[in-house]
């Protein structure tokens, strides 16, 4: 007797913010997309049920729409399975990303896989992923803290250089031409 293995109804979440480090955020969302499509494709036992995008988002917190919209439908019952590039494209908040998967996605029953982590919820894990998937949540979360440091670091140093560091200049006021060219050899 063999038992029918219903499928796994798939939400793919996207999510991309402009801190992340990202050259264009439509090009890293399409390259998420298709990473995922193509791992949907080569499981059968994965139904796509929707995609759920979060373009400009910070990872920093879950109050995002289309994170929301989402749990809701896993309350709903509509999916049973999340399906993300890497943990970091689901949160880099270290306690926030834990709760979720530890909390909140086993109590709804979802299945959680980040491809290029190689995690998935529903696999055997041994001793080393249950020390490696929280460190790499730390390293997530670290990664946001640094790069608001350097951020901030760099536009203090604009300020205090009397740099102009806004989109666009006050009316009634002109941009110094001369030191918003980059300077170099040629």
């Amino acid at each position: 007797m063999s038992i029918i293995q219903e499928p796994n109804l798939t939400a793919k979440y996207l999510r991309i913010s402009r801190d992340d480090g990202d050259k264009a955020e439509s090009d890293s969302i399409g390259g998420q997309r298709n990473l995922i499509d193509d791992y949907i494709r080569q499981h059968k036992e994965l139904k796509s049920c929707g995609e759920y995008v979060d373009d400009g988002f910070s990872g920093t917190n879950f109050d995002r729409p289309s994170f929301q919209r989402m749990i809701e439908d896993a309350k709903k019952k509509k999916i049973n399975c999340i399906i993300v590039k890497d943990l970091s494209r689901l949160g880099r908040n270290y306690i926030e990303t834990g709760k979720y998967m530890n909390q909140i996605f086993p109590l709804l029953g979802i299945r959680l896989i980040a491809i290029t982590d190689h995690y998935d919820s529903m696999a055997e894990s041994d001793d080393a992923d249950q020390i490696i998937v929280p460190f790499k949540n730390l390293i997530n979360d670290a990664y946001c803290r640094d790069i608001s440091i350097k951020i901030r670091s760099q536009l203090d140093t604009k300020r205090k250089n009397g740099q102009f560091i806004g989109s666009f200049t006050t009316y009634g006021y002109r941009k110094d031409e001369k030191k918003q060219k980059p300077s170099g050899g040629g």
